[in-house]
């Protein structure tokens, strides 16, 4: 197990005044979220990680493991909301899948309890504003918003997840919003004005990596360190599967929370549906929605944060 701190030629990113970041991650399914992870890991001093949409623990273990390849056995990683959504998970040989659980609100109400516990503390142990960086349902948030609302303003959320003018918008909620629509409709309702970096824009060509891409190829060499041998395992199990690529959906949101330039942001009053659907609306809450996208400035980020 690598030990070794953060590389010093990649600057992290100062917690005076930046803060705390907190990534919320459904890791272990489509590569994007270990992207981000990387990318989080290599750029960021203060860093949390909490699980969504967990599966018996795995998403937790994953995270954990990666991290520590990475050399960052300081990051905490906080095992969150179990939903029971197996197929949303890609397993490695040695990973076997527990069994659902027997209903969606998890059953373990004191596990829950203790890490809604955690989090609280995380963010009222700091001074600044807590950077929320979700990459998957938003069950954790809201249930830690429900518990003290107050926190609203303390806590800066940048959402990958909605959609508007999606070719899929008429059809369903985007993934991340339907996986859990009641606790997005909760959070997305409290949050004062939460940024959303939708699916229109996170789904573009110029963001796909497929097995071709360089990045990938890289990734696949055999002098690649351990964590890098980990991405590229699971992203050929990804493509396995018969997905065609992956879409760094999650890695740009995680720049727009950082504050790099790339995605550009629009005041938009939306209305949120009963199934967590996204729609333009005079009446409805104001958010911050993405915009525009610099692809191949961020794709030149992506390729120079994901090395070593």
């Amino acid at each position: 197990m690598s030990t070794t701190s953060p590389r010093t030629d990649r600057p992290l990113i100062s917690t005076d005044p930046g803060g705390r970041v907190i990534l919320s991650t459904d890791i272990g399914y489509d590569p994007d979220d270990t992207f981000a992870l990387i990318a989080a890991a290599h750029q960021i001093e203060d860093l949390i990680v909490i699980t969504t949409d967990e599966i018996g623990g795995q998403r937790a273990k994953l995270a954990r493991r990666l991290l520590d390849t990475l050399g960052r056995n300081d990051v905490e990683v906080i095992e969150g909301i179990d939903l029971g959504g197996q197929r949303w998970f890609v397993p490695a040989p040695d990973q076997p899948i527990s069994e659902a659980p027997e209903s969606a609100a998890g059953a373990d109400l004191e596990r829950a309890q203790t890490w809604v516990g955690r989090v609280l503390d995380l963010v009222l142990d700091t001074s600044h504003p807590v950077r929320w960086v979700g990459c998957g349902p938003m069950s954790e948030l809201s249930a830690l918003l429900t518990v003290a609302p107050d926190l609203a303003e303390q806590i800066i959320v940048t959402q990958m997840g909605g959609a508007l003018d999606h070719p899929r918008t008429p059809e369903h909620a985007e993934h991340n919003l339907a996986t859990n629509p009641l606790a997005a409709g909760v959070a997305l309702r409290i949050l004062p004005a939460p940024h959303l970096v939708l699916a229109d824009h996170t789904e573009h060509p110029t963001i796909r990596l497929t097995p071709d891409t360089p990045l990938i190829q890289t990734l696949d060499s055999d002098t690649a360190p351990e964590w890098a041998r980990l991405t590229s395992e699971h992203f050929h199990r990804w493509v396995a599967r018969g997905y065609t690529g992956s879409w760094m959906h999650d890695p740009l949101a995680l720049t727009a929370a950082l504050g790099h330039p790339f995605v550009s942001f629009a005041e938009t009053r939306i209305r949120i549906g009963e199934d967590a659907r996204l729609y333009r609306d005079p009446y409805g809450r104001t958010m911050k929605l993405s915009h525009s996208v610099d692809y191949e400035a961020f794709l030149a980020w992506l390729y120079k944060v994901i090395s070593w």
